[in-house]
């Protein structure tokens, strides 16, 4: 049996400034703090949703250096897996966060795994291109570190995204993979959540020696549980990347005042912990 992987992603940058009301008007210095709270609060509460966990190497954490180097160092030191981005972020084309020198960032924290977000639609021909140039560019790091890439596969301009969800993603999806493939070697894929019958039609486009995760995408509790329950029938899926859906009304309420640091700790935590227990009770 594959060894699971459940990581708690809280890299987000651009998206904390959208969702955290308040956050745009502080001045930077105030900003920086907010951010590295934020992320430090995250992290006590993955922390505290371990415990009692015997193998630890199947929980992770993916953070940025900008505003968690803190966290990642010490995640290093507590046996737990760490995930590093190296993509700039709230971009909808690929690019390096440190740009030349993203492999010395990288190799500051040595990760368990490297992780890439990129927007892909097959009909982008041109993007599609460059940002295949970028991850042939990464996949430099593939004979040091694992790769984790995160694939979304938005609708193309003019397209509706009802219908586009319903009938095409996951055929996009599959062109996407087989795109990817070619340009850089993927350890796990990072997936939007799919029904059954989808999946079926992903996983078989998705390399033999690569594992899948998938991703909560910040959305509802009830849409991800569906998610999980959609993904855990399928042996060749080994866990999930979580964040938002997560830790994100926690976050909100500490920083509006609402509840307490613990309060906040506890509440992320203990969701952490609800999709861990309710993935295993699906595998069962």
């Amino acid at each position: 049996m594959k060894q699971e992987l459940f990581i708690l992603p809280f890299d987000h940058r651009t998206s904390f400034f959208r969702d955290i009301p308040g956050l745009k008007e502080k001045d930077q210095k105030k900003q920086e703090q907010a951010l590295k709270e934020f992320k430090s609060i995250i992290f006590d509460a993955f922390l505290l949703s371990i415990k009692s966990e015997k193998d630890r190497k199947s929980f992770g954490i993916l953070v940025d250096e900008e505003y968690g180097e803190e966290v990642l160092e010490k995640a290093k030191k507590e046996k737990i897996t760490v995930c590093l981005p190296v993509e700039t972020s709230g971009k909808e084309e690929l690019s390096l966060e440190y740009g030349k020198d993203f492999e010395k960032h990288v190799d500051k924290f040595k990760p368990d795994f490297v992780k890439v977000l990129i927007r892909y639609n097959p009909k982008n021909k041109e993007t599609n291109k460059r940002q295949r140039e970028v991850l042939k560019k990464i996949n430099s790091l593939s004979k040091r570190y694992k790769i984790i890439l995160e694939l979304l596969v938005p609708p193309a301009e003019g397209e509706d995204k009802k219908k586009y969800d319903k009938e095409v993603r996951d055929d996009r999806t599959v062109e996407a993979i087989k795109e990817i493939s070619k340009a850089i070697k993927v350890d796990v894929w990072k997936l939007e959540g799919f029904g059954k019958i989808q999946w079926n039609k992903v996983i078989a486009s998705v390399p033999k020696k690569s594992n899948i995760i998938f991703l909560g995408r910040g959305r509802s509790k009830k849409d991800v549980a569906e998610w999980l329950k959609s993904a855990a029938s399928h042996e060749e899926i080994i866990g999930f990347a979580v964040g938002r859906t997560v830790f994100l009304d926690a976050v909100k309420k500490y920083s509006q005042k609402k509840i307490s640091r613990k309060k906040a700790v506890e509440t992320i935590s203990l969701n952490f912990k609800k999709l861990v227990n309710l993935w295993r009770k699906e595998r069962k």
